[in-house]
């Protein structure tokens, strides 16, 4: 199953170390985990705009990026939640956020929602099927 992270999702993963993958795997199947190129060009702008700790975490997430996941191309918007929630419907693929507002209009749109509990990685509404 492809997953496509977003930008709060990727500075989290490289701060704090998840568990339970496997499980989640279990549940759903192989997790591919997809970054939109308009993630990357958010993370690029937090890269040189935010405060050292925030950079970093975006400099880091870049890099984990580049070299373990696959860039995708998805429609440009206004604000780059409106990309991610348009090519996830799209697409029938799963995001990976921690944003509570994308999580909800994910959740409205019937797109699978991966998210981080207590580090853990959750299924934000098991009741979809996958």
């Amino acid at each position: 199953m492809k997953v496509l992270c977003d930008t709060s999702f990727l500075m989290v993963l490289v701060a704090k170390p998840i568990k339970n993958i496997e499980r989640v795997e279990h549940e759903l199947g192989h997790l591919e985990f997809i970054v939109p190129d308009v993630v990357i060009d958010e993370l690029k702008r937090l890269e040189g705009k935010a405060g050292p700790k925030r950079a970093t975490l975006a400099k880091t997430a870049l890099a984990l990026a580049g070299a373990k996941f696959k860039t995708v191309k998805v429609p440009r918007a206004v604000h780059v939640d409106d990309s991610i929630v348009e090519y996830s419907t799209k697409e029938k693929c799963a995001v990976a956020t921690i944003d509570t507002n994308l999580r909800r209009r994910l959740i409205a749109n019937e797109v699978l929602v991966i998210t981080l509990s207590r580090d853990r990685l959750t299924v934000a509404n098991p009741n979809l099927d996958a």
